[in-house]
């Protein structure tokens, strides 16, 4: 699992300034969750949540990369837009597509959609972990994935 995208917490050094409200980190759910398997049992349901959710993600990121994609190709298409329209009509015609396309980048459905695909992602890879980390200590050699 990596970090990117995310910001580290900012450090400050000697006193803290007056009116300085530090922002809070926010721990995923799963952290908590899903701490480190002690059963077989345990295993077992980390397992049946891993294979129930990875159907949801799986679904989900095929959705939000499609619309992603058209996102690129629309980006690679405004570029080639003419920067000054000769006409009015042009101008206005411009104008209505960037804001409908502005409007569609910013949909909070889809915003919603891509924020569940990165939350199901860190969490299925979290689990994953745990169970390859619960198979290590048990010295199973099984590739479940």
């Amino acid at each position: 699992m990596t970090d990117q995208g995310k910001k580290k917490p900012e450090l400050l050094n000697g006193h803290i300034p007056a009116g300085h409200i530090p922002k809070p980190i926010v721990m995923p759910d799963y952290l908590a969750k899903y701490p480190v398997i002690q059963t077989n049992e345990m295993r077992d349901r980390y397992k049946a949540v891993f294979n129930d959710q990875f159907a949801e993600y799986k679904e989900l990121s095929m959705e939000v990369n499609a619309v992603l994609k058209k996102f690129d190709e629309l980006d690679a298409l405004l570029k080639q837009l003419p920067h000054h329209p000769e006409s009015i009509y042009e101008q206005e015609r411009i104008s209505k597509v960037l804001q409908e396309y502005k409007k569609k980048k910013n949909d909070p459905a889809f915003l919603e959609k891509k924020e569940r695909c990165e939350y199901l992602k860190n969490k299925l890879s979290h689990i994953k972990q745990r169970i390859q980390d619960y198979d290590k200590v048990m010295n199973w050699n099984v590739e479940t994935y």
